[in-house]
């Protein structure tokens, strides 16, 4: 293989690898966006909300 075969080779191989970090790095941003979600939602909406239960009979 020569110089320019080898120069090519890498570079196309640098393209490569940074996409697939993008991608990764989209996955993980997602993942991390999801469960904050998952995770407030299983928060009380207040501390206060569900102490109490006022019953008649």
């Amino acid at each position: 293989m020569d110089i320019a075969a080898v120069s090519i080779f890498h570079s196309q191989m640098q393209v490569q690898n940074d996409a697939s970090l993008l991608v990764l790095k989209k996955a993980m941003d997602t993942a991390e966006a999801s469960s904050q979600t998952m995770i407030s939602d299983l928060l009380p909406p207040s501390p206060h909300l569900g102490n109490r239960l006022d019953i008649k009979i």
